[in-house]
């Protein structure tokens, strides 16, 4: 399991134009490789053309451009991904920005998956739908917990300092949360939270955040952060204040390059910004249960899988799906199994005891039939036992 450098920020609107923002925890994300690869192979249009073939060909392009050696911060290459084009970019920045906030939702709230449901607001099922604004600002994920749904926003940004974090809120960051304050309180005060990503030469961060009394991280799962670590030291801000990074500099992008990821920057913003755009799930008619959409998905996936070279079998169910090197740009540094099974399998164990089982000689993740799996170029790859083994044995 690999990880990126994160903070917690708490904030809290106290009127219509003002609010307060501070730090609760800095500590180390854990982030999986199979997360980033899992997510994308999810996004399924039903009314088009299904075909694993081609997750497979985006999972060696995306983890291309992805480095991450065994217990390490997450890396991108970031030489490459300047030098390549703006939609090939966009693909990259988009599914790592999705991945990041599902890590989040797993590290933060507990969320599972295989175990609890995860939504697109761009594809809700009708029952739930009903329940939305179907236009305005919308978040892009609806995570399922034991508490409740809470809605996750993936933005995201190009930054070419040294200091990847910033050291006060961005004004695009403001903005969106306003926006996300109006949205919640027009869902009766409806829980959510907002990952941020920065990308740069200098790597991968995140930050985090939940709103103070908002219902969202009530019981923050926190054993990854350093929760004393937080200054706690309030910053006053006005609500889409037009303010600059001051502290670190304006963070744009060179005049000639376009902007790392799809999705237009805030209107009146003096600088080209980057956001993660949402991601399209499943798409299908809305009358259909989404429990039938998502099976219908899989089983084309399966149909369209190529027949392992050998036996492949997890916890007696036949497994479909080959190794593929990530190797766009070179040699590969990762190789990836997208794998469908036959049928559904038994309960898996819990993210944290798959990381602990697996012991950083490969990233595993499961949901429903959908299996993901990524290992280092130079490691042996894992038997099915061994898979089997993690994501199974209570023992």
């Amino acid at each position: 399991m690999n990880t990126v450098k994160a903070r917690v920020w708490r904030f809290e609107p106290r009127s219509s134009r003002q609010g307060a923002a501070w730090i609760i925890g800095r500590g180390q994300l854990p982030v999986g490789l199979a997360r980033l690869v899992h997510i994308n192979a999810l996004a399924c249009d039903l009314q088009g053309v299904v075909d694993l073939r081609t997750k497979e060909l985006e999972a060696r392009l995306l983890l291309s451009y992805v480095d991450a050696p065994g217990g390490s911060p997450l890396q991108l290459d970031h030489q490459s991904l300047m030098a390549s084009s703006r939609h090939i970019r966009s693909f990259v920045s988009e599914c790592s920005g999705l991945g990041l906030l599902t890590a989040a939702s797993e590290a933060l709230f507990s969320w599972t998956d295989g175990t609890h449901a995860l939504h697109s607001f761009d594809a809700l099922p009708r029952p739930l739908s009903k329940s939305y604004q179907s236009s305005g600002v919308r978040p892009d994920l609806l995570f399922h917990v034991p508490e409740g749904p809470i809605a996750g926003e993936a933005r995201g940004r190009y930054r070419k300092q040294k200091e990847l974090l910033p050291k006060r809120l961005l004004s695009e960051q403001r903005r969106r949360l306003a926006q996300l304050v109006n949205w919640s309180a027009t869902h009766g005060n409806h829980s959510y939270f907002m990952s941020w990503v920065y990308v740069g030469p200098a790597g991968v961060a995140v930050d985090i955040f939940i709103p103070e009394d908002g219902g969202s991280g009530a019981t923050l799962i926190t054993d990854w952060a350093d929760m004393e670590d937080g200054d706690r030291q309030e910053q006053p801000f006005h609500w889409g204040e037009p303010e600059t990074d001051t502290a670190s500099g304006a963070a744009v992008l060179p005049s000639n390059q376009p902007s790392l990821a799809m999705g237009a920057a805030d209107n009146g913003a003096s600088e080209e910004i980057t956001e993660f755009g949402p991601l399209q799930f499943m798409v299908d008619e809305p009358t259909r249960p989404p429990q039938n959409v998502a099976e219908d998905v899989v089983s084309r996936l399966y149909a369209s899988a190529p027949e392992p070279d050998q036996e492949a079998i997890l916890a007696e169910i036949s497994v479909r799906g080959r190794w593929v090197p990530a190797d766009a740009l070179g040699p590969a540094k990762h190789e990836v199994m997208i794998g469908v099974l036959a049928e559904k399998p038994p309960r898996q164990l819990a993210v944290r005891e798959r990381m602990a089982r697996s012991e950083g000689q490969f990233d595993v993740c499961l949901n429903g039939r959908l299996l993901t799996v990524v290992r280092p170029a130079a490691a042996p790859k894992p038997e099915w036992r061994q898979l089997e083994r993690v994501l199974f044995d209570p023992r």
